[in-house]
């Protein structure tokens, strides 16, 4: 059984809005050009020109796109609310345009049991602004051993299971978890780590050794890759390989895509398209993420996997630390970034300007084809539900604490200009975000998809 709320608004149920004048982008509608759009009742209604409406958004010089949906992102509840929670989160998440986003399991306690799935879906409906995709835990504490209960999971409200954080060490539980999760009809969300390989800090070659840190190979990722491919192959699990990182791993997705081998997608993150190791040099515990950052080569095996459709979608990985633990020396600091409110500005200013990816691409996978995955948003066809996102194309911005909604503001791109930034964000046909005078946000709550 699953569970999804029904976004409201504080008066009732959507009300009418018309946004008018936008440059619309929709690569699953094809859909590219100045038009109005009518939303009503939580849906899509109609698009055209001259429109009308009791309510109008005037949109002239702004874009248009799908929401933008987050397979993956740490909201830190429950257990580690002086990091993020609910509420902060979800903020920070329609500051960034995004209209959905699948939160993961490794918290305080784990969710790994009904009761914890159950409290943490009430949760989301009553502080959230976007929409909301539980992942519950593929195993009992993420501990690798004893698989959770993911049928009882699934009727308690999560959309999906995940190793996130640690990933799964033996392949005889990857295997079973593997089976378990297609029969409770769950998707596996993994994170691809070998442990005996993983025992560094930064990504092991030139610059680890020229700091004098502990790096770790890439095969540590490969290895794990390379094993959940065959194993997806194998049991038919309906799998997504999270957060990309190497030139080999994302070989090796495409070559089972290709094939057809296993019902397989896959991510990268808007940090390993635009940064590379070369930031071990600061020593800065800023820097620390998990898988690290990678050498350009790498880089620019990503950039391709994503400019191809070998990687089907961006994911942020946004994971929120206080301060004290990321102010530190790079082999003291927690590993993560901050993600939802950069991810667009950062890949629109590093490969959507200089001509490496199509902007069309970059829509595509941050907004239709995740929407399709958690099962909605990702269009504005008529019909669809009404989860949009407008930006400013020609907007430069530095980013700081002030333009930050997370508790958090352990930021790659921290103190950096970027280009292109989100003037307001719409779920369900209400505003939730809107900044400045573009969009005054209703304050409206909406609740778990799941």
């Amino acid at each position: 059984m699953s569970r999804a709320g029904v976004p409201t608004t504080r008066s009732g149920s959507p009300r009418e809005l018309v946004v008018k004048g936008a440059h619309v982008l929709d690569p699953s509608a094809g859909l590219d050009g100045v038009m109005d759009v009518r939303l009503e009742g939580g849906l899509v209604r109609e698009l055209g020109d001259n429109l009308r409406g009791a309510r109008e958004l005037d949109a002239s010089g702004l874009h248009l796109f799908p929401g933008f949906v987050d397979v993956h992102a740490h909201w830190r509840a429950p257990g580690h609310e002086h990091r993020e929670d609910v509420e902060s989160g979800s903020e920070a998440a329609a500051a960034g345009g995004f209209t959905g986003v699948v939160t993961m399991p490794n918290t305080d306690p784990v969710v790994d049991r009904p009761v914890v799935v159950e409290g943490l879906v009430r949760r989301i409906e009553r502080e959230s602004r976007v929409r909301a995709y539980v992942s519950a835990a593929l195993h009992v504490g993420l501990a690798g051993e004893r698989l959770t209960e993911m049928k009882l999971l699934r009727e308690a409200g999560a959309f999906c299971v995940s190793d996130d954080g640690l990933g799964t060490q033996r392949a005889s539980v990857l295997r079973s978890g593997m089976q378990y999760a297609r029969a409770a009809g769950l998707p596996l969300i993994l994170h691809c780590e070998d442990h005996s390989l993983a025992t560094g800090v930064v990504h092991e070659g030139k610059h680890s050794a020229l700091a004098g840190v502990p790096g770790t190979p890439a095969s540590a990722e490969d290895v794990a890759t390379a094993a959940g491919l065959i194993l997806a192959a194998e049991t038919g699990a309906r799998v997504h390989i999270t957060h990309v990182s190497t030139g080999m791993s994302a070989a090796l997705v495409g070559f089972f895509k290709r094939l057809g081998f296993a019902d397989v997608t896959a991510d990268t993150t808007p940090h390993h398209l635009t940064l590379t190791d070369e930031l071990v040099a600061t020593l800065d515990g800023l820097f620390r993420v998990n898988p690290p950052l990678r050498p350009d080569a790498d880089r620019e095996a990503v950039r391709a996997a994503l400019a191809d459709g070998t990687f089907d979608f961006v994911a942020t990985d946004h994971a929120p630390h206080a301060a004290h633990e990321k102010d530190l020396p790079l082999q003291e600091a927690n590993p993560g970034f901050l993600g939802h409110e950069t991810a667009f500005a950062a890949l629109y200013t590093e490969l959507v300007l200089p001509g490496k990816l199509p902007l069309a691409r970059l829509v595509a996978a941050m907004s239709c084809a995740p929407g399709r995955w958690v099962g909605e948003g990702g269009s504005l066809a008529v019909g669809s539900v009404a989860d949009l996102v407008l930006v400013d194309l020609s907007e430069q911005w530095t980013v700081g604490r002030e333009t930050l909604k997370s508790k958090s503001e352990n930021s790659p791109y921290r103190g950096r200009r970027l280009t292109g930034r989100v003037a307001g964000t719409i779920v369900g046909g209400e505003v939730v975000f809107g900044r400045q005078d573009t969009l005054e946000s209703s304050g409206a709550r909406f609740g778990v998809r799941a």
